[in-house]
């Protein structure tokens, strides 16, 4: 009888044994079936590209304060440049949300890029701050 018992007890932790290995094998699957979609998605916290015509027509507010920061540092109106257009936008989700804005200022045949990094948060306006305008490129035609 007592052959029995533990005969049928090692069956049981065999059984056992079998499942938790079946459970851990299957989670591995379906975590090396999802593991390439979660490769192509953003990374939180990361940069992410915006759409130019889209972020020019939702936020104006974003692009005059980009145009003003360069202004303000460098006087380019009073050297006869001109804002031509808006290169790219990037944004990263931190506690509120960083931009990053390259815009083009043109005169003539002269044409120079900038760089302006902004802090801006929503719900708290007294936090917003430009925390860097920079000239990255200077080209004449």
């Amino acid at each position: 009888m007592k052959a029995i018992l533990f005969i049928a007890l090692i069956l049981c932790f065999a059984n056992c044994s079998l499942e938790t290995i079946g459970l851990r094998h299957k989670l591995s699957q379906i975590i090396q079936e999802h593991q390439s979609t979660l490769q192509d998605k953003q990374m939180a916290g990361g940069w992410i590209k915006q759409p130019l015509d889209e972020f020019e027509q939702q936020n104006n507010s974003i692009i005059q304060t980009t145009l003003d920061a360069v202004e303000d540092k460098y006087n380019l109106s009073k050297d006869g440049y001109q804002y031509e257009k808006l290169l790219q936008v990037t944004t990263q989700v931190v506690a509120g949300i960083n931009y990053k804005v390259l815009v083009q200022y043109e005169k003539e045949d002269v044409k120079r890029i900038f760089e302006v990094l902004q802090y801006v948060v929503p719900w708290n306006p007294s936090a917003n701050s430009i925390t860097k305008v920079e000239e990255i490129s200077s080209s004449s035609q």
